[in-house]
């Protein structure tokens, strides 16, 4: 069976989601986007990188693109605590609505991504 090699989350603004998603996924951006994204001197169609320095985890782009529909060039479903949670929240997520065994949160750009206690983690989609 082929391996997931990246995500791809097509966005309006990589300044604006490319520190958010680092901070959700845990993956640091790559040095050389990093400076570009410090300096704003990203070219007009130019991805960001995530990547996990040790490899075990796929890489994520925030890749431009124009126009795009509205929410839902994406959905992730993330495992976490309640730690994380109040991370993905300060990071700039917002709440779209409870459910009995997932939170439904949006990025800054209003895309949809499902947060899942720990202890409610199952290896089969809840979507």
């Amino acid at each position: 069976m082929p391996e997931l090699a990246s995500i791809v989350i097509h966005c309006r603004d990589p300044y604006l989601l490319a520190p958010f998603w680092s901070v959700v996924t845990g993956l640091p951006v790559v040095e050389e986007d990093r400076v570009k994204l410090a300096e704003r001197s990203l070219d007009p169609d130019e991805a960001v990188l995530l990547r996990d320095p040790g490899g075990r985890r796929p890489d994520v782009w925030l890749t431009p693109a124009a126009p795009l529909p509205g929410p839902g060039r994406i959905h992730l479903d993330l495992v976490g605590d309640a730690e994380e949670r109040a991370a993905v929240l300060e990071a700039g997520a917002t709440v779209v609505r409870e459910l009995p065994r997932w939170t439904v949160l949006a990025d800054p750009e209003g895309n949809e991504f499902c947060l899942i206690p720990r202890n409610e983690a199952d290896p089969r989609p809840v979507d």
